[in-house]
């Protein structure tokens, strides 16, 4: 297996994908809450996933309608809302392609999906794309980080990723390989999930994503250059400005 083929959201990784929050699930979930809460209106979740975000919120009788681009993931999604009696609005679309029915007053993306959008053009799109489907007033929240705690391991290198149990009794164990272009800003990870029975090794399967990572400066532009304007840079999941130590920020922005 190797770092060319990019995966999309399904098969193994739409199901382990709420394996990778075990443990850390409110990690975003009041950073968000509270910025939404902030400009009042309807919410759009970009890239819901499995509903690790939206259904909570659904759930505390926020108005948020979710979107993604895997089948598999909002599948499941639904599947975990109808347990709840809950039954949210779900588009399944890309951010580069969105183009739903209303506009929203904040249209926020949880765990930096923002970078899976490796295309320079992809990336512009989208924010085009969000830009449209705000209300006057609104806001996006755009999370991005820049993988500096992998610039200096090797390609060859596995490390260790995450664990967990699945349905059938068996545990997948999660490692990965990482490459990084940096005069082209994109980080390739290949993962491999080797899935154990009573302590056999039952199968091993891998997946590849492909990442680009932007700057500060870069990224402000970006949104300028989408029409954005009122732009705060917050460091980790938190309203602090961020600091030249931390390589995870979030971008707020307005229309």
């Amino acid at each position: 297996m190797s770092f060319n083929k990019v995966e999309t959201y399904e098969g193994i990784l739409a199901e382990t994908y709420d394996m990778r929050f075990a443990g850390n699930e409110a990690h975003d979930h009041e950073f968000f809450r509270q910025l939404i809460l902030e400009v009042p209106g309807a919410a759009l979740e970009l890239g819901c996933g499995t509903g690790r975000l939206l259904l909570p919120y659904l759930a505390a009788g926020m108005d948020v309608d979710g979107v993604d681009c895997s089948t598999e993931m909002l599948e499941i999604c639904r599947a975990k809302a109808q347990i709840d009696g809950q039954n949210p609005v779900l588009y399944e679309q890309s951010m580069e392609q969105l183009h739903l029915p209303k506009k929203y007053m904040t249209i926020y993306i949880p765990a930096a999906s923002f970078v899976l959008l490796y295309e320079r053009e992809d990336a512009m799109e989208a924010l085009r794309r969000i830009y449209a489907h705000l209300e006057h007033g609104g806001q996006t929240l755009i999370p991005l980080f820049i993988p500096k705690h992998l610039f200096n391991h090797k390609d060859d290198e596995w490390m260790p990723g995450f664990k967990g149990k699945r349905s059938d009794g068996s545990e997948v164990v999660v490692s990965s390989k990482t490459k990084i272009d940096f005069l082209e800003q994109i980080h390739s990870k290949l993962e491999r999930y080797e899935i154990f029975k009573d302590g056999v090794l039952m199968d091993t399967r891998y997946s590849t994503t492909k990442m680009r990572w932007f700057g500060k400066y870069e990224f402000m532009m970006m949104l300028e250059k989408a029409g954005f304007n009122d732009i705060s840079i917050y460091g980790d999941y938190s309203v602090l400005e961020v600091n030249p130590d931390q390589s995870f920020m979030i971008m707020r922005a307005r229309k």
